[in-house]
């Protein structure tokens, strides 16, 4: 597994578990960046195109 690979499944994983927090703790509205980070997954598998995944390849150099 590649360094880059690592950083974006550390900010998915941070961003659900992120969601999960809030909307137990603040908000049940919270759920919705839960929902839209499994939508961008989701859409992902089929384009090819992640947006956090195209940041940390611009950002993490090899």
């Amino acid at each position: 597994m590649t360094k880059k690979i690592k950083i974006h499944d550390g900010i998915i994983g941070g961003l659900i578990l992120f969601s999960a927090v809030m909307a137990w703790a603040v908000h049940p509205m919270f759920i919705g960046l839960a929902g839209l980070t499994a939508a961008i997954m989701i859409s992902s598998a089929f384009t090819g195109f992640c947006p956090v995944h195209f940041m940390v390849d611009k950002l993490v150099k090899p």
